[in-house]
């Protein structure tokens, strides 16, 4: 489909999943995917990959906006008119926000018809729901770091690359993240550490992770290749000095030569052991590597959507499941909403912070499995009344095929299905309702403004 390299101007007519535009060159039917771009753009783009039936492409100028786009006010930010590497996060920094809300509700009603195949994508897919905080609202950011020609690169990978590009701010973290950070790299260069090359895994640090709340404290953790910190008194006392925000400072060591962030063993080299975030009238504490919402805000939100599915129509259930229920703040949200609640989690790390998290808030009715959800349910079948409610929250691959065989079971009658991918959501729905579920609505939740991440709530029934 046309030579790399190649000059065209394209229309921009709509967004897709993976966060690019689609265009089509002028007069002809040419599809073309250019990252950067908002609908209704006229652009002269440059082709850098072409295939049978598409191409992407990258742009040259913008020839005139489309009522969508806006000026980005990260400088860190892809631009037409910036030069050099860009972040690749933020994908959707040039997009009005109002855009992005109804970009995300159609990327949704496109995978449920096109990967899905359900009929009248567009009467279940309900309006996206805002986030209250479209900016700041990240309260856990995981930083690389590397060695650079001119010392080390701390932020983020420039898009389709391994290459950081250097932050020097980032406008959906907290402040308090970013400054940190910097005080992090500031330190790093100092005392003399060594950065970590992902191609000949050598170096000692490898990223930063931070946690913060919603009443601006803070957990840090350098993630190291070696157990060894010879000087980690003086480095946490003057980072402590610097940042009085700080409550505990850890270490993670993960020695493996692997894209993985984290490793398997933790020390806490200062302070608490976990970060306390207050959601609606729950208070949660989490340790520096469990699973939270990234967006507590916008969570409150996405939890009270669950809820509400998981009421529809005024049923009731005697139980019910919440799968992959991380440090149980699901769980405990919904808890008002059954008799008896189980939820199920693989990291026992998260299961201990959910016990520990039911007994603070004074919930007496949920119990914690711990292990796979392939491997924990079918011993929880015996055990399971007849009318059951189960709620999923799994990672981006989505179900597993054990887990959504076991939900077919004529026992499972209602299945609320919290997703961060509408395209696995889309797939694992389609399988639900070919065997026995009907999908009665999907609610998107903008969980990532910014960017073109969407989370959703399914609701789906069985007679």
């Amino acid at each position: 489909m046309g030579a790399i390299g190649e000059v065209l101007t394209v229309a921009v007519e709509r967004m897709a999943a993976a966060g690019d535009a689609v265009a089509k060159a002028e007069g002809s039917n040419r599809v073309l995917f250019v990252a950067g771009a908002a609908p209704g753009d006229r652009l002269e783009v440059e082709t850098f990959e072409t295939k049978s039936n598409f191409a992407r492409a990258r742009i040259k100028r913008v020839i005139s906006a489309g009522a969508a786009r806006v000026d980005p006010p990260c400088p860190h930010h892809a631009a037409p008119s910036r030069a050099g590497a860009a972040c690749g996060g933020c994908d959707w920094q040039h997009l009005d926000y109002e855009a992005q809300l109804a970009h995300k509700r159609n990327i949704v009603i496109d995978c449920l018809s096109r990967i899905g195949k359900f009929p009248e994508t567009a009467s279940l897919v309900r309006d996206t729901l805002r986030a209250p905080k479209p900016w700041g609202y990240r309260n856990k950011v995981q930083i690389p770091f590397m060695p650079g020609p001119n010392g080390p690169r701390m932020g983020f990978f420039s898009a389709g690359s391994r290459e950081i590009v250097d932050l020097k701010e980032c406008p959906i973290q907290p402040d308090l993240s970013v400054r940190i950070a910097l005080s992090v790299k500031a330190q790093s260069i100092e005392r003399g550490w060594t950065y970590y090359d992902g191609k000949t895994g050598r170096g000692w640090l490898r990223h930063l992770y931070i946690r913060t709340n919603s009443e601006g404290r803070a957990l840090v953790a350098l993630v190291t290749t070696r157990q060894e910190f010879s000087d980690r008194e003086l480095f946490v006392s003057q980072l402590r000095a610097r940042h009085p925000e700080i409550i505990g400072v850890h270490q993670n060591v993960q020695p493996e030569k692997t894209s993985v962030v984290l490793g398997p063993v933790w020390r806490r080299l200062w302070g608490a052991r976990e970060l306390e975030e207050i959601l609606g009238r729950f208070h949660f504490s989490a340790s520096p590597g469990a699973f939270l919402q990234v967006n507590t805000p916008a969570a409150e939100i996405l939890y009270d959507v669950a809820k509400a599915a998981v009421r529809e129509g005024g049923k009731t259930f005697p139980i019910g499941l919440d799968l992959y229920c991380g440090v149980g703040t699901l769980t405990l949200w919904m808890a008002d909403a059954f008799p008896r609640l189980i939820g199920v989690e693989e990291n026992r790390d998260a299961i201990n912070d959910a016990y520990r998290n039911a007994e603070r808030n004074r919930i007496g009715n949920c119990r914690f499995k711990a292990g796979r959800a392939e491997a924990v349910l079918p011993k929880l079948a015996k055990e399971l009344p007849d009318r059951v409610c189960a709620v999923v929250d799994p990672p981006r691959v989505g179900l597993s095929q054990p887990v959504r065989r076991f939900l077919t079971e004529r026992k499972i009658k209602r299945l609320v299905y919290v997703s961060c991918d509408p395209a696995t959501f889309a797939r694992d729905a389609a399988f639900l309702c070919h065997s026995g579920f009907a999908l009665r609505s999907v609610s998107p939740v903008d969980l990532f403004p910014q960017t073109s991440h969407v989370e959703l709530v399914g609701l789906l029934d069985r007679a």
